[in-house]
């Protein structure tokens, strides 16, 4: 068969042949735009809130960070980070949790086991400034308290690891178990100035003694870890009854997976989170796991052990069991415990580690913070996304910088 270039005119023929062959690997580059200019350069570029994006440098563009990429890239060791120190108090404070106002930005609030008392720092992120407060009440409605849980505007709760045998002791120097989470105000127009002679406080239930841990769900809505009865309570204040009132009325308390939890023989708190898909998240820290319930679960089968005050609705529930998430073996004493980008932050107050976990239960990565045993307690994420943690046994407030 004869060529089709062949049976063309030479010039047209010659034309079409030079269009068909490819192009040379040593052509010229085009004279196109300029390249398109690198996004970021460091991690602060990607965002106006830095953490939900990072900069992958070498190819100057902004990326989803990796799961747990708040305790650094390196190999786990203290030395794979930066340590920063933010707040620093007296030795008898004992800070055990922290949390962010919800609205005020870079206020952080953070309470003290070992004298009852509040911090709150301003410009957290920039140049802290820290304010103590005490409530005249707190020997009551804020003694030895585990951790706090930042509510809707401005309210928070918290709850005490007490029988209360400090206000009142029988002969055997127990006290009589009035004692449970308390309803607070994060205006501190309001907080700790004494209404009466019940201080400042909002509201408060009493059935949860020797409380760990306390989660926010809604409104005036919490879950307590009750250490005395071993299991996870379900309270709602309703509508606070004003600084320094005591008419709780209108309380609801539900007690569930009774016998299935278990805190630790010392102090060590265990905290708690509730995830938006129902599930409550838990530290249960004398049985070395997390584990988690299904809050949507459950149905009443009797009455509270004791009813120490009118309540508007109450009981002990069934069929709402606990879940392993974390088993024994990994985690020696979990204590602190957060939610983040679908993953578990946990603290080891025995190692002084963070971990990460998927929610399956596979681990992520882990960074021992080098330390002593008994440091780690709560901690939360600031409004960059770096971790801020309590050093219990060093009274002072650390972020994490990862480098």
């Amino acid at each position: 068969m004869k060529s089709f270039v062949h049976r063309l005119p030479h010039r047209l023929g010659a034309a079409l042949l030079l269009a068909l062959l490819p192009v040379s690997c040593s052509s010229a580059p085009s004279e196109g735009p300029a390249a398109a200019a690198p996004q970021c350069k460091v991690d602060a570029d990607c965002a106006a809130k830095a953490g939900t994006t990072r900069c992958d440098v070498a190819k100057g563009a902004c990326v989803a960070p990796p799961v747990g990429y708040e305790l650094g890239s390196g190999d786990g060791t203290a030395s794979s980070v930066d340590f920063t120190e933010v707040g620093k108090f007296s030795k008898n404070m004992k800070p055990v949790d922290l949390a962010f106002h919800p609205t005020r930005d870079a206020e952080l609030w953070v309470v003290g086991y070992g004298d009852d008392s509040v911090q709150v720092g301003t410009g957290i992120t920039g140049e802290p400034a820290w304010t103590r407060y005490y409530d005249l009440a707190a020997g009551h409605f804020m003694h030895r308290p585990p951790a706090l849980a930042m509510g809707p505007g401005d309210t928070w709760g918290t709850c005490g690891n007490n029988d209360n045998s400090q206000n009142v002791a029988g002969s055997d120097g127990q006290g009589e178990l009035f004692m449970g989470p308390a309803l607070f105000s994060s205006d501190l127009t309001i907080f700790p100035k004494p209404a009466t002679d019940l201080g400042s406080h909002l509201d408060m239930l009493h059935h949860s003694p020797l409380c760990r841990g306390i989660a926010h769900v809604e409104a005036n809505v919490y879950w307590v870890f009750n250490g005395y009865d071993l299991s996870l309570d379900r309270i709602d204040f309703a509508k606070d009854h004003g600084p320094g009132n005591d008419d709780h009325s209108d309380g609801e308390i539900f007690q569930y997976a009774v016998g299935q939890v278990k805190p630790a023989s010392d102090e060590t708190s265990s905290h708690m989170v509730f995830d938006t898909d129902g599930f409550l998240y838990v530290a249960d820290t004398g049985n070395q796991r997390i584990v988690r319930l299904d809050t949507a679960r459950g149905r009443r089968k009797g009455n509270l052990p004791r009813r120490l005050e009118p309540l508007a609705k109450s009981g002990v529930m069934t069929d709402a069991d606990v879940e392993e998430v974390i088993p024994r073996g990994q985690l020696d004493k979990p204590s602190g415990l957060e939610l983040r980008g679908g993953a578990l932050y946990v603290t080891d107050a025995a190692t002084s580690t963070f971990h990460v976990f998927q929610k399956d239960g596979k681990k992520v990565r882990s960074l021992a913070t080098g330390l002593p045993p008994g440091s780690l307690s709560g901690f939360s994420f600031g409004p960059e996304g770096k971790i801020y943690f309590v050093d219990k046994i060093g009274s002072r407030v650390v972020r994490i910088d990862p480098k």
